[in-house]
């Protein structure tokens, strides 16, 4: 009995520990997720608060600036026309001579709008009529005289009304005065909402009411909120009780107005991307569910299959038992053998798995073991065909020791994880360095290798560049049976041209591009490991990118090849080789240029336009290449540079507008192009028009270092057609 306890206890406890395993993994795993879905759920409407405050600030910037000069003119005429001296009789007690200086006052404001001056009867006594919504009436109620913004109809228009009532001796309201401006003033900041995602976006009276804006008509009653204050609600509702869209709605007090300017988002909007992460967790979860409970059923019929396998091995020595007892010594001999099999299939299994761990995280180590190794044996053959076969392996060897390091290379290249230390280098220091290391090889295959030396200064990696010219002269020595090997500088403006030449067997155009694919050989179908790997130039075009340098080749097949890195020359050089002497007589800052912006999205270039006016520098804004052709037709004098954005609505990119721009003006223009494409297309596209490439996100340090490497150079104030004849 006690033995059957001790069974069935046995049989039992593996398969509950396991059920127990599989549950409490899978309900931590749930509430692991359904934690972190509920953290990015409050996360994401956050976010969109917090944008939703910032765009309704950035309205009420607009806005405020917009009504400021009529805010100004509206209180000056209010105040000539209370200081004639209402005393109860409407503005018809005025003088003439105080009507008449009112009057002049409402003539001159009139540049900021529409304005119009009532009586006490709503009667228009100047300027064209207003229709407020609410009627006159809705103007002349209340006793302040602080202004006050209403929305109204002018000609059939839509339009904001400034208001300031007319106060007499008494302290009654004697009439008003309006200044209507049209609701497009601001549709320069309004159209930028008008993208399909926004529910509401404008200016809006404390009651709810639209002044001018998209959206709704209304957004409800307001919170009290302080002049200049602003407000986040995520669970605001537009359309009504029960049947209303929620919305994540941002607002902003304006300061000298009952008024607030309001941007929602609705909430289907801001978490869409959260319901899409959620679909996406919650089907991982439901896949590493189903995964769990499958590895925990093949345990589960693992278990009944080894409880099955020991009630069987039982039921064998109960009957064998039962047998003669001369074979009961085999049995238990058979037993003792099988016990050692399962033995030694466990521990060939666990050296298996420490060999591969083993393998999987210091792959390099056997290679340094068997290059130790290597190195004692060939100290003690002294045999030429064992040194020979030696030799093979020391071969062998090195070929997987450069696959190793040509992979581990590309690959760390391709993560990211290389940083370039960008300096001013001596272009000289590294082709000695270069030569120095190639000209034994050149030698070795009877190659003439010449360095032609250059006094350039260059911003670059010196490491990284180094490297990117050696794999270049590598592979030129390489394919180059007989003849030499040029290396030298070529000038092309604020670039310095590295070119390496070799009078190999050339390339065919249809191959150019292939060779600076990874492991592709021209002319080494067998892949002999002694010709290379195919992974030298592919390494250049990556360290190119990485440093923003082009890469570009030229070549006949029969003559030989030319490779060239462009490599940016220093501040120095280009203030040396750029640097024109100002006209005389101007006494203008030489730090000070005329920029223009070619910029589609208006944020950047509003951030852009701020921080070279910032600095000093005259700015001109454009949204596409045509315009930016337009701007400069107009413009007083040709611009000093050009900063543009790569990709731009409309037929011309950024480097074709500063070329199209160069023509137009009948000189080069130094240019600058923007772009988050690290492609090496865009680096050549840039460089075949003169212009210097950053790519996105560029700090203010790397621009202003850009700007200052493409030099001083002024340009004379374009003459008018009246001066020139």
């Amino acid at each position: 009995m006690i033995r059957l306890s001790v069974n069935a206890l046995l049989n039992f406890h593996p398969k509950a520990i396991l059920t127990a395993i599989v549950l409490a993994m899978t309900l931590l795993g749930v509430a692991a997720w359904g934690s972190l879905s509920l953290v990015d759920y409050v996360n994401t409407l956050d976010r969109a608060e917090r944008g939703t405050r910032q765009a309704a600030a950035f309205l009420e910037g607009h806005a405020d600036a917009v009504l400021d000069g009529g805010t100004a003119a509206l209180a000056q005429v209010a105040d000539q026309l209370e200081g004639g001296r209402l005393e109860g009789g409407g503005l018809a007690s005025l003088s003439d001579r105080a009507l008449g200086s009112a009057l002049d006052e409402a003539s001159a404001a009139s540049r900021f709008g529409v304005l119009s001056i009532l009586d006490a009867d709503g009667r228009t006594v100047f300027g064209p009529s207003i229709e407020p919504d609410g009627g006159t009436a809705s103007v002349l109620q209340g006793a302040d005289g602080g202004p006050e913004i209403l929305h109204g109809q002018v000609d059939g228009r839509d339009s904001i009304l400034m208001v300031r009532r007319i106060l007499g001796g008494g302290g009654a309201v004697e009439g008003a005065v309006l200044l209507a401006l049209p609701s497009s003033s601001l549709h320069t900041v309004l159209d930028v909402f008008r993208d399909g995602r926004h529910s509401v976006a404008g200016l809006f009276r404390l009651d709810g009411t639209r002044l001018a804006g998209v959206g709704g008509a209304g957004i409800g009653p307001l919170p009290a909120l302080a002049p200049g204050a602003e407000s986040g609600e995520g669970d605001w509702t537009i359309g009504g009780q029960g049947g209303g869209e929620g919305v994540v709605i941002g607002l902003k007090r304006m300061r000298d107005f009952p008024a607030v300017a309001a941007v929602a988002l609705p909430r289907a909007v801001v978490l869409e991307p959260w319901s899409s992460r959620l679909q996406h967790g919650f089907a991982m979860v439901g896949v590493s569910v189903v995964a769990l409970f499958g590895l925990g059923a093949l345990g589960w019929a693992s278990l009944r299959r080894e409880a099955a396998a020991r009630d069987a091995l039982r039921d064998a020595n109960a009957r064998l038992e039962q047998r003669v007892e001369e074979r009961t010594a085999d049995l238990r001999s058979l037993n003792q053998k099988l016990v050692r099999a399962l033995a030694e299939k466990e521990r060939a299994n666990q050296a298996k798995a420490r060999f591969l761990s083993a393998a999987n995280h210091d792959l390099r180590q056997p290679f340094q073991a068997l290059r130790l190794f290597h190195h004692l044996l060939m100290e003690r053959l002294k045999e030429t065909r064992e040194r020979s076969i030696a030799e093979k392996m020391g071969e062998a060897l090195d070929s997987g020791e450069k696959l190793l390091h040509a992979l581990l290379e590309v690959a760390t290249l391709d993560a990211g994880v290389v940083r370039p230390n960008i300096a001013e280098v001596s272009i000289a220091t590294v082709l000695d360095g270069v030569a120095a290391e190639f000209r034994g090889l050149a030698a070795d295959k009877r190659l003439d290798l010449r360095v032609r030396g250059c006094a350039a200064m260059v911003r670059t990696d010196a490491t990284l560049l180094t490297r990117m010219l050696g794999d270049l002269l590598r592979n030129a020595i390489a394919y180059t049976p007989a003849g030499g090997v040029v290396v030298g500088c070529r000038r092309r403006g604020q670039w310095l041209r590295i070119e390496v030449w070799d009078t190999g067997p050339g390339i065919a155009a249809e191959h150019l591009d292939a060779i600076f694919e990874d492991f592709v050989q021209l002319g080494n179908p067998e892949r002999d490991r002694r010709r290379g790997l195919g992974l030298g130039l592919p390494k250049v075009r990556r360290k190119a990118a990485l440093l923003g340098h082009a890469v570009e080749v030229r070549s006949r097949p029969g003559q030989g090849s030319v490779f060239s890195v462009m490599v940016p020359l220093a501040a120095s050089e280009s203030r040396t080789d750029a640097a024109v002497p100002a006209p005389a007589g101007r006494a203008e800052d030489p730090a000070a240029r005329l920029i223009l912006i070619v910029e589609d999205d208006p944020v950047q270039s509003a951030g852009m336009q701020l921080l070279l006016e910032s600095w000093g520098h005259d700015v001109l804004v454009a949204a596409d290449g045509p315009a930016a052709l337009a701007t400069l037709r107009a413009a007083p004098r040709c611009p000093d540079v050009i900063l543009s954005d790569f990709r731009l609505p409309g037929p011309l990119t950024g480097a074709e507008t500063v070329t199209r721009a160069a023509e137009q003006e009948g000189r080069p223009i130094p240019g600058i192009i923007l772009t988050g494409d690290t492609g090496p297309e865009r680096i050549r596209e840039a460089v075949a028009a003169g212009c210097r490439l950053l790519h996105k996100p560029v700090t203010p340090d790397v621009l202003r270092d850009a700007l200052n490497a493409l030099g001083a150079e002024r340009v004379p104030v374009r003459q008018s057609q009246s001066s020139a004849a």
